[in-house]
């Protein structure tokens, strides 16, 4: 027993290299039970301050920032405390944090003996020219900067200069998403100059992205020059209410992104769709110069029906409707008064079809359900019968039957 307590003493007094760096197992698994025990401190703290945001009924979104907030602070200060009580030197970390990355992909560097009779590595580990983990970190805080600062900047637009100058949301779209792509530029140049890649280096790593798309990046290349002729030739619109009835749907679109563009149906789902199919498919736009839109209620009667009648009862349907056009107007050359179309002769039934202009196209599921509801009570009212499919089937006896 004794023996055995002395080897797992010596195990925990056993320390590891680490960029130079001597700590111990016990170190290390002092440090990772204070992580441990913040985590669970950092749980119950986080329950604790929900109930007490939901007591003085905080905005949600702003609870939640609160929450993320305090949960980065518990954090650095319990790392902190896990260093300090592990009695593990901060300088590690600046190793860390400077140490080449690159070398840890290359073969192991051969030992050089300088003058004084010193051995040392032909690499050393805080080559300014190398890439780091600072320099990363450099990397993403620029480029994280520059997106909000883009969000920032839009957002003030918006609010401030845009809506002053009563410009067009699609307009509005276009500018908005041309000043985030060049602040998001920016920022990536900036970020790759910090990490020390030249313009060099850019070069080859677009020449080879040429040869991805060469060979397997095609479907994103055209998504994503789709994306610009969507935003600048603008055969769709942020607003527009659109039906693509290949893909089966239709909704208005939201946003036009790069890569794809977001559809929000009629019941509040949002469909992603690529550019690509938007350019190459036949897109219904049914608000691409107005919001206008000519029903087509399709009716059948029985063969015994008087047809005067029948156009009668439909144009009182259409005129009795809110939101059906009703009166000729100068200014909408191709909206006509509602009329009644006599299609077809058809096998069991008179095929009637109203046609009537509505002013809103988002309506126009609404309003044909209320001309049903209106044509069913109507047809009730006058008398007018709407036929079942008949077949007339004759039997012939056979002469040996007779």
């Amino acid at each position: 027993m004794d023996q055995l307590i002395q080897q797992i003493t010596d195990f925990f007094q056993s320390s590891i290299n680490i960029l130079g760096e001597e700590i111990t197992v016990q170190q290390i698994v002092t440090f990772l039970l204070i992580l441990i025990a913040v985590l669970i401190g950092a749980g119950y703290l986080h329950r604790w301050f929900r109930r007490l945001f939901n007591r003085l009924r905080l905005p949600q979104d702003l609870a939640n920032r609160l929450l993320a907030l305090l949960f980065l602070i518990v954090m650095v200060v319990g790392i902190g405390l896990a260093f300090r009580f592990a009695k593990i030197s901060t300088g590690f970390l600046g190793k860390v944090f400077n140490y080449p990355i690159t070398k840890l992909f290359q073969p192991p560097q051969k030992l050089v003996e300088t003058e004084t009779g010193e051995e040392k590595s032909s690499v050393a580990v805080g080559d300014e020219s190398s890439l780091t983990l600072k320099r990363l970190f450099f990397a993403f805080v620029i480029v994280f900067g520059a997106f909000i600062l883009s969000k920032y900047v839009q957002w003030l637009l918006r609010r401030q200069v845009l809506q002053a100058f009563q410009i067009a949301r699609h307009t509005q779209f276009i500018l908005l998403r041309f000043i985030h792509f060049i602040f998001l530029i920016i920022g990536v140049l900036i970020g790759l100059s910090a990490v020390g890649v030249s313009f060099t280096s850019l070069a080859i790593i677009f020449g080879g992205l040429s040869i991805g798309i060469g060979f397997g990046l095609q479907n994103i290349a055209s998504n994503l020059i789709a994306g610009f002729i969507l935003i600048f030739e603008r055969p769709i619109k942020i607003g527009d209410l659109v039906e693509i009835t290949e893909l089966d749907t239709f909704g208005r679109v939201s946003s036009i992104n790069l890569r794809s563009t977001v559809i929000t149906a009629l019941d509040e789902k949002e469909i992603i769709v690529p550019n690509s199919q938007l350019i190459t498919e036949s897109v219904h736009n049914l608000t691409h110069a107005n919001d206008l839109f000519r029903l087509r209620v399709q009716v059948s009667v029985s063969y015994s029906s008087d047809v005067e009648v029948v156009k009668k009862a439909l144009l009182e349907i259409a005129h009795d409707h809110p939101e059906v056009i009703k009166e000729p107007n100068p200014e909408m050359p191709n909206v006509t008064v509602p009329f009644i179309r006599f299609t077809d002769f058809g096998e069991s039934s008179l095929n009637f079809e109203l046609l009537a202009w509505i002013p809103d196209s988002t309506h126009r599921f609404d309003v044909a359900s209320d001309l049903h509801f209106m044509i069913w009570g109507k047809f009730k009212e006058y008398g007018i019968k709407i036929p079942f499919p008949q077949q007339d089937v004759h039997f012939y006896p056979k002469e040996s039957d007779a």
